[in-house]
């Protein structure tokens, strides 16, 4: 093997999502993370890396600007694992402090990262499951109202996510619209979201996107009485319906009852996503 190193350059967006395919297919992990935008903002955001073996990109990372650290994500094709190319990225790229951004955990990985001085401040596991199989009934408490998404429910939604997750390690204590503006984009489904509510507050809420369902909150009152779970099924029957034949969600592995709630509705962990900072 002769690897030759050389700059990235917004050029080589097409070979880095073939490289980001070929991870993803070995690894397991988001789609998402091979898409145009993704890989965008990760690879064409700063300064980057790649190595190439006969003139195919084989391995690349890329750092940008995250406040006081430097953002570092990178990729090595499975096929060339174990022959330094980690390494060399790192020696290329990770100086000062530096948060490295992990999309696809592997052991390997894992132990070259604690080998160079790199703690895990973060990590969460990918799950995904199959719509085309059969969902369980589930149905919501009867002396709830459901609502989906518009300008009208909007408040009723941040109260519901505030209430439900006040309680949670690292809750940001966002307002309404900084909520809103992480929450809502192009692939944002207001059909498919729900906030459940008695006449006088909000009792949970489910907010999804394309393929991919981002939160499932109950407020304390309501938890343990199936409620996550009801809007949980209602929202994947929705997506259902609306032609999504899979769906994701991530889950800290600081909460393993989400873990348990969507392993019982037929999710299977696939990847596990991560953060180290030095």
């Amino acid at each position: 093997m002769t690897i030759e190193w050389a700059p990235l350059s917004a050029a080589d967006l097409p070979a880095i999502a073939e490289l980001a395919r070929r991870c993803l297919d070995h690894d397991g992990g988001l789609p998402a993370t091979t898409s145009p935008s993704f890989l965008e903002r990760r690879y064409a955001a700063g300064p980057g890396v790649g190595a190439y073996d006969g003139g195919r990109l084989v391995a690349c990372a890329a750092a940008r600007p995250a406040g006081p650290a430097t953002a570092v994500t990178g990729l090595v094709d499975p096929a060339h694992r174990g022959r330094g190319l980690g390494s060399g990225l790192l020696d290329r790229l990770a100086e000062g402090p530096v948060r490295l951004e992990i999309e696809s955990l592997t052991p390997e990985a894992d132990a070259l990262f604690r080998a160079r001085g790199f703690r895990r401040t973060f990590a969460e596991d990918v799950f995904r499951r199959d719509l085309t199989l059969p969902l369980p009934d589930v149905p919501l408490p009867p002396e709830l109202a459901v609502e989906e998404w518009s300008p009208a429910t909007e408040e009723a939604f941040h109260a519901a996510y505030s209430a439900s997750f006040a309680d949670r390690p690292g809750f940001p204590g966002w307002s309404r619209q900084e909520w809103v503006d992480w929450l809502v984009d192009d692939e944002f489904l207001p059909g498919c979201s729900l906030v459940a509510r008695t006449a006088d507050a909000a009792a949970g809420f489910v907010a999804c996107a394309e393929g991919f369902l981002i939160q499932v909150g109950a407020v304390p009152g309501w938890r343990r009485r199936g409620l996550a779970r009801a809007l949980a099924v209602a929202a994947l029957g929705r997506m259902r319906a609306a032609g999504a034949t899979e769906v994701f969600l991530d889950v800290n592995e600081n909460n393993p009852a989400s873990a348990a709630l969507f392993r019982g509705l037929g999710f299977e962990a696939v990847a596990r996503r991560a953060r180290y900072e030095n």
